[in-house]
């Protein structure tokens, strides 16, 4: 089975091939599991995030007339699915770290990396455009590599061992150092001596075998395999302009409310579970059986029925009060809580029926 793994019938640590005779290997290191989590996976303010909707739905619960047992059993099973959220990071974090090693060489530098599928990006000094080094407070730091124009990385291959905004010009990272400044040293010193070699070289007009070197390639030549990025960034944005439609859509509150509309018809509705399965609808004024939905029909009703009825069970409601069905001026149909003042917009452009409108 082990024959398989690339990573374990390496000719070297770390590199796809054996070295040749003239290269050698400057620095390899590892990143940290715990800067890994807070540089890369955002883990401490993914735990603020989920502790901040928790607090929040403990005060909705405590200030609706929930007792102090009832408002921690509310929040409890959420607790748990953030805290196993964040135990799955963790160990992501961990086998990321465990699969990946960086090497930097006389010639190139090489990130072995994947969890499930390893892989070996070989990027050679001459592809490099620059270097850039980031540190934090604990010593620990990354290192961003700048590709020549015309030459690509996958984002989605190496990730995440990338810059995560820069989706265009993907730049390949060692993330989570903790010997950065060590490593960002040698970096350094190796491409000063690429460079100081290749301007040797260049102005030699007549350059003997021992400094002869493999020619650049060829400037808009993609030497690496890359993931178009038009199209991945298309549907990121794509993505983001949805989340954003939404999220204002419900912070605005949709449509105007029905309070702001005029009424043309109203109805008092009660819904009655039967022991067949089938809901009867009353219609609260006469007493009268409007509709009976048979079981297996009218699934959008049943599940906003049911969403209705948990609503009113988390503020401590049965199902006595009435609910209210309004036609507006604008052809809407809503169903109203008036127990919780939830509304939910039917989207409807059918008349209700005259015998039902009333003042």
């Amino acid at each position: 089975m082990k024959e398989i793994l690339e990573h374990d019938v390496e000719a070297a640590p770390g590199l796809p091939g054996r070295l040749p005779n003239d290269e050698r290997v400057l620095w390899q290191g590892r990143p940290d599991v715990g800067r890994l989590l807070l540089s890369t996976f955002h883990v401490r303010k993914l735990a603020f995030y989920f502790s901040a909707l928790l607090a929040a739905r403990f005060v909705l619960q405590w200030q609706g007339g929930a007792g102090l047992g009832e408002a921690v059993a509310g929040i409890t099973g959420l607790g748990l699915l953030a805290a196993v959220t964040l135990g799955m990071m963790a160990l992501y974090a961990w086998l990321t770290a465990r699969a990946t090693l960086y090497t930097i060489t006389d010639r190139r530098v090489v990130i072995r990396c994947g969890v499930a599928l390893q892989l070996s990006a070989n990027l050679p000094f001459q592809i490099i455009d620059s270097a850039d080094l980031r540190t934090y407070r604990d010593g620990a730091g990354d290192i961003a590599l700048v590709p020549a124009r015309g030459h690509r990385a996958s984002y989605l291959l190496l990730w995440p061992h990338v810059s995560m905004r820069r989706l265009v010009r993907v730049r390949p990272m060692f993330r989570g150092l903790a010997d950065a400044e060590r490593a960002a040293a040698v970096l350094a010193g190796a491409l000063e001596r690429h460079v100081d070699l290749a301007g040797e070289v260049t102005a030699s007009p007549t350059p003997s075998h021992d400094h002869a070197r493999a020619p650049a390639p060829a400037r808009g030549r993609r030497r690496w395999n890359a993931y178009p990025t038009v199209p991945l960034a298309g549907a990121v944005a794509l993505v983001l302009i949805s989340v954003v439609s939404v999220a204002a859509l419900r912070l605005a509150g949709g449509d105007a409310p029905a309070t702001t509309e005029e009424v043309v018809a109203s109805l008092e509705l009660a819904f009655e579970d039967r022991a067949d399965g089938s809901v009867a609808v009353t219609d609260m004024a006469t007493g009268e059986v409007i509709h009976t939905i048979a079981p297996g029909e009218l699934g959008f009703v049943r599940a906003t029925m049911r969403s209705l009825a948990t609503a009113r069970a988390q503020v401590g409601a049965g199902p006595e009060a009435p609910f209210t069905l309004v036609h507006t001026a604008r052809g809407r149909l809503l169903l109203i809580d008036p127990v919780t003042d939830r509304e939910i917009d039917l989207w409807a452009r059918a008349l209700v029926r005259p015998k039902a409108q009333r003042s």
